[in-house]
């Protein structure tokens, strides 16, 4: 219960957490309410008033707790800001684990202002304070013990780096789930010793979709008409291939409704046609194909996968409405592919949400037409708006050198669009480059560290030779596919010609050529109503080499 109206240094906060999950071994993991019982008894004996209880359930792994921690952010905030005079844990590795810098900031503050941490000594019988940041004698036992902390997540977190990276280029399926209408399988295999090993690998998943008027439809079929049939054969947009999935009652992947959202994500997804996953794209929720250090996919399944390549292009190229593919519709005409130029581009600046064409022929922040709240939603005449972007996109190519990053970005995205297996190859290559340079470097590294003294040394010139081998190889591949992916984008840098490209162009390649540049369009709040617009004033572009005006 939060006390107030009394002299901070009198106060003390409590910070409970508990670590998801079983605890490891050796370690006692106690319950919240146990933590809180513990931190007013010593609060007690130190005679301070218990302000706040801080509660918190996750991992204290600096990888992926960051988002999440705000209950730990706010506690650190209140001692910072002198609204308690203590904050007490049950242990220091509930704290957090990025090192000593973290306890720094509390017995080093930069504006001198005293401020105390206090950890649990962690005996059952008997509790009390174990450390003390107001004691100069624990100090030094603090940072190191925060340190400790840091470098056990740092061992563990490459430990599991190292352990998905041989699996994924052994072709196993490291995420927890697999995607709808495929499922994990535990495959056994001889390796080179004769020792049986069992692999996780993919496999259609014949289990029933439960769709109540046809309960022989599994979800391998349905996977195959999101992923295929509707948009490649009939036209259907993510919309209308969720709408026709709710109205027959098949559930999703999560057992609810259908999204667009995740009909979108799956059609893109490469497992589908049964090559190894990676990460996702920055910015967005598509998987991306994994590459060995060779450069070369990694097939996952186990049996045949659920589309063919060409299947999967011809879905994926539907939906992004090529030239004579898919119109997206639901048995009527309606087409719901991009219409306007800077459809896709455009940001809120009061909200940071999308901003979309409207019937007034003008570009509004989406959420006001949603009925959801934005704090400052913007609006602007979809004319002065266009014209004023393709003024800037046009001034700011036109007055580029050829070895800008702007430039080099420009054309590195329009090799992409116009020769993409090219680009692909490339990209594959660089990372067998990188690949072969590394094993270079650590040949090097193990005889400099005195790995191949003694007996080893005959291994060393056969290494060193491999090595020189396969960066010499990586780096003529490279250079093959950066020949065959060149493209010349001389038009867009030549006032004439580029104005030229633009008024031959329609909207879909001016879409096209304006995302070759620009990343997104910040867009301000009239500062009154009926004011003209001014788009200096009222626009932030942010360009793909990082430039935003």
């Amino acid at each position: 219960m939060e006390q107030t109206g009394q002299d901070p240094s009198t106060l003390i906060d409590l910070f409970c957490r508990k670590s998801k999950g079983r605890a490891s071994k050796g370690k006692r993991e106690i319950s919240i309410s146990a933590q809180e019982s513990r931190g007013r008894l010593i609060a007690d004996r130190l005679g301070l008033t218990v302000r706040h209880v801080w509660r918190e359930v996750g991992s204290a792994s600096r990888f992926n707790t960051r988002k999440s921690r705000s209950d730990q952010d706010a506690a650190l905030a209140a001692l910072e800001r002198g609204e308690t005079g203590a904050l007490w844990l049950f242990r220091m590795d509930r704290w957090d684990r990025r090192g000593a810098g973290s306890i720094l900031r509390i017995i080093e503050p930069e504006d001198g202002r005293p401020r105390r941490l206090l950890f649990d000594n962690g005996d059952p019988d008997n509790p009390g304070i174990g450390l003390d940041s107001s004691n100069p004698r624990d100090r030094k036992e603090l940072i190191r013990r925060a340190e400790e902390a840091r470098e056990e997540t740092e061992v563990l977190s490459e430990r599991i780096r190292n352990t998905k990276t041989h699996q994924r280029a052994n072709g196993e399926w490291v995420n927890a789930i697999a995607p709808y209408g495929l499922k994990v399988v535990l495959v056994e295999k001889e390796d080179e010793d004769g020792d049986i090993i069992v692999e996780r690998k993919l496999a259609i998943d014949d289990a029933s979709a439960e769709e109540p008027d046809n309960p022989e439809l599994t979800k391998a079929q349905v996977a195959f008409l999101v992923t295929y049939e509707f948009p490649a054969k009939r036209g259907f947009s993510g919309r209308a291939s969720a709408a026709y999935l709710n109205d027959r009652g098949i559930p999703s992947p999560s057992g609810g409704h259908w999204a667009h959202a995740t009909i979108r994500e799956m059609i893109s997804n490469p497992a589908y046609a049964g090559w190894q996953v990676t990460g996702r794209h920055s910015g967005g929720g598509r998987r991306r194909v994994y590459r060995d250090p060779a450069g070369n996919r990694v097939s996952v399944m186990h049996g045949p996968a659920l589309l063919t390549d060409e299947q999967q292009a011809e879905a994926q190229a539907a939906v992004k409405g090529a030239p004579g593919k898919g119109v997206p519709n639901d048995g009527t005409t309606h087409d719901t592919r991009a219409k306007h130029l800077l459809t896709g581009l455009l940001r809120c600046a009061g909200c940071g949400g999308a901003m979309t064409s409207s019937a007034s022929n003008s570009y509004t922040c989406w959420k006001p037409r949603a009925g959801k709240p934005c704090p400052a939603p913007s609006f602007a005449g979809r004319k002065s708006l266009e014209a004023y972007v393709y003024w800037r996109w046009w001034s700011r190519l036109t007055n580029s050198d050829p070895d800008d990053e702007l430039v080099i970005a420009v054309a590195d995205r329009w090799a992409a669009k116009v020769r993409p297996q090219a680009t692909e190859d490339s990209r594959a290559a660089m990372t067998a480059l990188e690949a072969a340079e590394q094993r270079l470097a650590r040949v090097w590294s193990d005889r400099r560290a005195g790995r191949y003294d003694g007996p080893s040394e005959q291994y060393f010139d056969g290494d060193l030779r491999d090595a020189n081998q396969a960066v010499m190889e990586a780096k003529k591949a490279l250079e093959d596919s950066t020949s065959r992916r060149g493209v010349d984008i001389g038009f867009l840098m030549d006032p004439a010609s580029c104005e030229g490209a633009w008024e031959a162009a329609d909207p879909a390649l001016r879409r096209t050529l304006l995302s070759l540049a620009i990343d997104t369009i910040t867009v301000t709040k009239a500062p009154y109503r009926g004011a003209p617009f001014k788009g200096q004033e009222r626009t932030r572009v942010k360009w793909v080499d990082g430039r935003e005006d």
